[in-house]
């Protein structure tokens, strides 16, 4: 890796972190303060080129969004174009050259990694010889017995913080065989580094990665600052042939007490979107603040999260239970490597039955909505499998085809059952001639698909029946009932809308409050808005209406269901 000055942009936090540069770096930062290219790829290049031919990890929750999110953003830092001091350019790093990515024959130049590279399709290898895994939480045992001089996490409010901690960080280790080694004496050894905005609570997101902010030690890291500052002036002073003697005296001086120092430090940053103010400007706030609710406006730009739960719709909604993370078959996931472009289909869902039909809910209009799930009769069972949504300027025939893109290449039942409003057998002014039932009918038939309507003249569902309806379906207290479980992975717009679902006083006993699909703008919706839950609704009324509880008291009774009173 080349290593002369170049000239680089950063805020002030990641100023701050580059300059404390400690063992263990948390940064709990809001969206647009350039987390992965300021803070993550950085410390990538750095725990590289300190201690050559070692392995570190980058991880995330989901090895499917380390696949498509992560890996991608980071290799796009690796290859932005920078300026150095005589004013031209040249990619931060050559790829070839300085790195390459899923090979499993390295480069002669490179140097020879200590340990033999297991899954190089999921690794990343610097020319010194040091190796970048990919390890998702939900795939950690790929790192047993293996020993780790560095842990890097993306995004951290997704992770489940007492599995990382159980299953990733015991990994960050080495053999005391190399004690002593370069990397043994290097202060990033055994360290960690995460990033993440501020999950909200009242979603399902996790802040235990907040608990490192009691470990920082204030004084420590204003010294450490202090002095890397003083070190700092010298080695330039040094690279511009400037006061060599007594700048090449205090580098040789000060930089192993540096060295110490950053070795047993934690420094905890929280910051908000605010911090990068001067690039994004003030017009980027003001936007954020009118289409944002409050809860995502201080969670996701003042870092500042949220615990309100009251009053939900869905009030016996459960994340932990009523949803899965195993989403995936992961011997297909397996042979996949990072130099593929990653596209996931149902193909690789653990519980998609390619012979069996699909169940979808449609929530038609301008913003429209599906979401496809399966039936387990054995296991009395709804799988909600994955989500879809457009809106303008696409629309039905749109929605079809990512429906198809997903569904069509692993199919072998092509049947659906369709479940939608009532408002989907009525003509719009968008289509005078048909209706969006029949239009979205049409549209999926187009693939290959045979569909039924399952809501042809159905009369008006009102929302306490659907309230009450939801009640007995989460609440799991009969055998005879179905469960629900919602792919967390593959509908993350779906789960974090439930908790945008709110009752509110209407002309009958519960109404749905739908204020937010006119108050958040239209492209923010799939996860802020009823919408996608809307659509689960309508399947689950549609599938699960017998199971209605009515309002006899005494039917409530003896199902001993609770709180069915509205």
């Amino acid at each position: 890796m080349n290593s002369d000055p170049v000239e680089i942009y950063m805020n002030k936090v990641q100023a701050l972190a580059n300059a404390v540069d400690p063992n263990k770096l948390i940064g709990a930062l809001g969206r647009g303060t350039g987390k992965t290219t300021g803070i993550t790829a950085p410390r990538v290049l750095r725990v590289a080129s300190l201690m050559p031919r070692e392995i570190s990890i980058i991880s995330h929750n989901s090895f499917v969004a380390l696949m498509t999110n992560v890996i991608p953003v980071l290799l796009s830092a690796f290859r932005q174009e920078i300026r150095i001091p005589d004013g031209s350019t040249r990619p931060m790093l050559q790829e070839g050259f300085d790195f390459v990515v899923g090979e499993k024959d390295l480069p002669h130049h490179f140097q020879k990694p200590r340990y033999p590279i297991l899954e190089p399709e999921r690794c990343i290898v610097f020319a010194n010889g040091h190796v970048l895994r990919a390890v998702a939480v939900d795939r950690s045992d790929s790192i047993a017995g293996s020993s780790i001089v560095h842990g890097i996490f993306e995004e951290m409010k997704y992770s489940n913080g007492e599995k990382l901690r159980s299953r990733i960080i015991p990994a960050i280790r080495t053999s005391r065989i190399g004690a002593g080694s370069e990397a043994h004496r290097c202060h990033l050894h055994g360290g960690i580094t995460g990033v993440s905005d501020i999950g909200r609570v009242s979603i399902g997101e996790s802040n235990w990665f907040t608990e490192y902010e009691n470990q920082m030690d204030r004084d420590l890291i204003t010294d450490i600052l202090s002095l890397a500052l003083y070190v700092n002036r010298a080695q330039v002073n040094i690279h511009n042939g400037q006061k060599l003697r007594i700048s090449e005296a205090i580098v040789k001086k000060w930089s192993p007490l540096l060295s110490e120092l950053r070795k047993s430090a934690v420094l905890y940053i929280r910051a908000s979107t605010f911090i990068n103010r001067d690039v994004l400007g003030f017009d980027y706030f003001q936007t954020q603040k009118d289409i944002l609710t409050m809860s995502e406006f201080l969670s996701s730009i003042c870092s500042i999260g949220d615990r309100n739960r009251d009053n939900l719709f869905f009030d016996l909604w459960d994340e932990s239970r009523h949803t899965f993370e195993d989403s995936y078959k992961y011997e297909a996931l397996d042979r996949i490597t990072l130099k593929e472009s990653v596209n996931i289909d149902a193909g690789f869902l653990k519980y998609y039955d390619r012979t069996e039909k699909i169940l979808i809910g449609y929530d038609p209009g301008n913003f429209a909505s599906m979401v496809a799930a399966q039936e387990e009769i054995k296991a009395n069972t709804m799988r909600v499998l994955k989500e879809f949504f457009v809106y303008p300027p696409d629309d039905i025939p749109d929605l079809a085809r990512q429906f198809n893109a997903y569904f069509g290449p692993a199919a072998r039942n092509r049947r659906i059952d369709l479940y939608y409003d009532r408002a989907g057998n009525k003509r719009t002014d968008k289509r005078a001639n048909e209706t969006d039932a029949l239009a979205m009918k049409s549209a999926l038939e187009s693939y290959g698909w045979s569909v039924r309507l399952m809501n042809l003249g159905q009369r008006t569902i009102f929302y306490w029946e659907h309230y009450r309806l939801w009640k007995r379906i989460l609440s799991e207290i009969e055998r005879s009932v179905p469960k629900l479980r919602i792919d967390a992975n593959e509908c993350p717009n779906l789960v974090s809308a439930m908790y945008c679902c709110k009752k509110v006083p209407g002309a009958t006993p519960v109404e749905l409050d739908k204020a937010p699909e006119k108050k958040v703008r239209i492209d923010l919706q799939a996860g802020l808005t009823p919408q996608i839950p809307s659509a689960l609704t309508y399947l689950i009324w549609g599938k699960y209406s017998k199971f209605f509880p009515g309002m006899s008291e005494h039917y409530n009774a003896a199902a001993n269901l609770p709180n069915l009173t509205v």
